[in-house]
């Protein structure tokens, strides 16, 4: 009996201890897709265009964070807004992490921190100065109102993440700026943290599977080009050429680049769409190559043109879940085919050209040109050997032409060529 008593509790604690030992290898945390992103500098269009495609790859892949490590001086409001809406509404978490020791998030770059779902700081890194600034006037009022919607704002992003409202007002009202340790005791973050492996401590991610998305080299062209100053560079160029163009009437360059100018200003500006101006770009291409083969020779029209379409081409977004390769290869292939389409409208329209200087074969506008021989004196009028035909020719400047000149012919009236002394 109590062999069997032993024996029962001898196999109890060995099932225990296999059955808790199962337990916890299969209590051991999944690995977790992580998807990383990277903004630098000021916040624009371009950075919009980015990140789009970053929260669509990352949502395809139902990976479990998007981490976005942010060092920004601030940026456009109408960016702002567009990147905080995509924040607010996508469909897995999302973390914006100021990661750098002596880094900042201002003014802008406070707005998408706290729209994240997961607001980090380096200890030594600072945000906040959000005050609004105005550009253009000073009247009090105006800045009042300003002042009053982005405190709104502001409050309402804090609200919605359940951080200090009180804080985030401050940010507006006072331009106050925090470091990341007094943000994180004022309750206005989430956490602070050195490096990406103190954050997936802090979010219990012991096995991540980091997926990094670097902007592509069309992205980085776009992100340059709506640079807030070349922005005010390219609307300000582009209204004058277009006030130029109009004023002058030669359209063939001025008014053309002004156009282009202005469209990209306009699309950095925020007031058009990305894939609008793709569509403007692709339109005003076509017109512009069509235009090339009415032209005489190769023009501006053509090279502006195959400039647009290569615009037009790359502002559409792509398929982001392409791999890399593929996304390479498709661009290279798209840039041949315009370029080459390009070069077939120019020659093209060289031939045309070509063809309308071509001179006549036929009828009397074909003799324009050709050589003649005086048989007999022009004084004015003579005759003149052509081909072997008699044909009675009159000097046109009246001057006499003897005997056995060799004359030019320089109009047709009737039967009678008009012709000059020639050369020799």
């Amino acid at each position: 009996m109590v062999r069997k008593l032993v024996f029962l509790i001898i196999f109890g604690l060995l099932f225990f201890s296999f059955f808790f030992s199962f337990q916890k290898v299969n209590s051991q945390p999944e690995s977790q897709l992580i998807f990383l992103a990277e903004i630098e500098g000021e916040i624009k269009a371009g950075t919009l265009q980015y990140l789009k495609r970053v929260v669509k790859e990352a949502e395809k892949a139902e990976a479990g964070y998007l981490i976005i490590k942010l060092d920004t001086p601030g940026g456009l409001l109408k960016s702002t807004k567009d990147i905080i809406d995509l924040l607010l509404k996508a469909e897995i978490k999302t973390v914006v992490f100021v990661h750098k020791e002596g880094g900042w998030a201002y003014s802008a770059g406070t707005f998408i921190l706290l729209a994240a779902d997961f607001a980090f700081v380096h200890p030594e890194a600072s945000i906040g100065a959000c005050q609004p600034q105005e550009m253009f006037g000073q009247e009090q009022k105006v800045a009042e109102k300003v002042i009053e919607g982005t405190v709104s704002w502001i409050k309402s992003l804090a609200e919605i993440q359940k951080r200090n409202p009180e804080i985030a007002e401050k940010f507006v009202r006072e331009n106050l700026t925090l470091t990341g340790k007094e943000a994180k005791e004022a309750g206005i973050i989430d956490e602070t943290t050195k490096n990406l492996d103190e954050l997936f401590l802090k979010l219990e991610i012991f096995e991540p599977k980091i997926t990094e998305i670097k902007p592509t080299p069309i992205e980085k062209f776009f992100d340059f080009l709506s640079h807030p100053y070349l922005i005010s560079l390219f609307l300000t160029l582009g209204g004058l050429g277009l006030i130029f163009a109009f004023r002058t009437g030669e359209f063939e360059l001025t008014g053309i680049l002004g156009l282009i100018l202005l469209l990209i200003g306009l699309w950095g500006m925020g007031v058009i769409t990305f894939n609008f101006l793709g569509i403007i770009f692709l339109v005003l291409g076509i017109f512009l190559l069509l235009l090339e083969v009415f032209q005489p020779g190769f023009g501006i029209f053509g090279f502006l043109g195959i400039i647009s379409l290569l615009f037009g081409i790359f502002a559409f977004q792509g398929e982001p879940f392409l791999s890399p390769q593929i996304f390479d290869a498709m661009t290279m292939i798209v840039f041949g085919a315009i370029i080459g389409i390009g070069i077939l409208f120019i020659i093209i329209g060289r031939g045309v050209v070509k063809t309308f200087r071509t001179k006549p074969k036929t009828g009397p506008e074909a003799l324009i040109g050709l050589e003649a021989e005086v048989i007999k004196e022009l004084n004015p009028i003579g005759q003149v050997n052509l081909r072997g035909e008699i044909w009675q020719a009159e000097s046109i400047s009246g001057e006499t032409i003897p005997e056995k000149s060799k004359v030019k012919i320089i109009k047709v009236e009737g039967n009678t060529l008009f012709v000059e002394k020639g050369v020799g």
